[in-house]
């Protein structure tokens, strides 16, 4: 499963906060929406909780949903679009440069 994201902002304070959600958590369980080409999957929501997470340590897990609109491919790129160049979030490599 490789998972992309446009979302390149982050808040430190609000990662911080979501570090005291965390608390007692054992693992993040986090969804991603299937591209429906080259494996690639979106992390659509959950951004700044997955870094908080990393930071604790705690394992993050990837569960992959179908889209709320049945969404894939080009369309889906499109509408999760956030601020920036889709990148690998597991390298920040760039996807398509």
């Amino acid at each position: 499963m490789i998972i992309i994201s446009s979302q390149q902002y982050r808040d430190d304070k609000v990662t911080e906060s979501k570090k005291t959600e965390l608390n007692n958590c054992s693992e993040l369980v986090l969804t991603v929406y299937a591209v429906g080409f080259d494996d690639l999957y979106i992390l659509h929501d959950g951004h700044h909780v997955r870094e908080a997470a990393i930071k604790l340590g705690i394992p993050v897990i990837y569960k992959c949903i179908d889209h709320p609109e049945g969404l894939t491919g080009e369309d889906l790129l499109e509408q999760s679009w956030k601020d920036g160049d889709w990148y690998y979030i597991a390298t920040g490599d760039f996807v398509w440069r």
